[in-house]
């Protein structure tokens, strides 16, 4: 069974077009990655924070056609207006975005082009051998679904939910960020955790022993309490897969932990993080 928060998190993408002879260097601007045209399809990852380091918007940006006069631009998390934000902080310079018609469906690494208006972009998920499908929803009921378990089992989300008022630290996200770029929103609070400390939680996958619908739920390891169940994300046989926040020092893989659901005592297991450990050592 597949729940909402997994249909949102993979499938409902806004796709933008952006143009203008500024836009590269705006957006290298004001986001944490850094942005070069590539001609390989491979889309690049980026942040937009706000001042105090917390995610506004999560995006992809990618060229297609073999030419940097414009961009596909997709949406994966925003809280507030892309388009308002942009006419907010371009200034003077010359950027143009437009929303699209397309969506996005993540497709396996063996998907065939099948129309002059869909694209397969190579995706910007660190570990992930997948594509981003864009194109129409016509086209796109063309393609296969993937199978969620190979993100769960790599530690890689995209639950919008989870996203509100986090930053890319809590979620695990450095791979997203370039460290010898130049200034951009919410730098200095990212430099900080990075050179100075760790956010006291993290996101990890949980895995319960049951097939049940848990939300914000303590999970204990003895008496004490190392994190927080937040949603469950997909429900497999008899067993529950949900998003979740843990304590640093304790998010690696563990079992025997417990958590307390309405009158019912759940076992659950921290899964091993390969998405953590490898953007941490990025």
């Amino acid at each position: 069974m597949m729940s909402n928060s997994i249909h949102e998190r993979f499938y409902k993408k806004i796709i933008y077009m952006v143009e203008g002879k500024d836009y590269i260097k705006f957006f290298n601007n004001i986001t944490t990655n850094k942005i070069e045209f590539r001609s390989d399809n491979e889309m690049i990852r980026t942040l937009w924070l706000n001042n105090k380091g917390r995610i506004v918007h999560d995006l992809s940006i990618g060229w297609i056609n073999n030419s940097d006069s414009k961009a596909l631009l997709i949406d994966h998390f925003s809280s507030e207006s892309l388009i308002e934000n942009i006419l907010k902080y371009k200034m003077s310079l010359d950027v143009k975005i437009i929303k699209t018609d397309l969506e996005a469906k993540i497709s396996d690494s063996s998907s065939k082009r099948i129309g002059g208006d869909t694209y397969f972009m190579k995706s910007s998920i660190s570990l992930v051998d997948k594509y981003l499908a864009i194109g129409t929803n016509k086209d796109l009921e063309l393609i296969n679904n993937f199978d969620p378990m190979d993100f769960i089992l790599k530690g890689i989300s995209y639950n919008k939910k989870i996203f509100h008022n986090k930053t890319p630290m809590e979620l695990n996200l450095w791979c997203a960020i370039d460290f010898k770029k130049g200034c951009y929103l919410g730098q200095e609070i990212v430099a900080r955790v990075k050179y100075k400390g760790q956010v006291k939680r993290n996101f990890s996958y949980v895995k319960i022993d049951k097939g049940v619908d848990i939300t914000n739920t303590p999970i204990y390891k003895g008496e004490n309490e190392i994190g927080s169940i937040i949603y469950t994300d997909f429900i497999d046989r008899n067993a529950s897969y949900c998003s979740a926040f843990i304590n640093h020092n304790e998010n690696y893989n563990q079992t025997g932990l417990k958590i307390q659901y309405g009158e019912k005592e759940y076992y659950c297991e921290i899964l091993e993080n390969l998405f953590k450990s490898y953007s941490e050592n990025y």
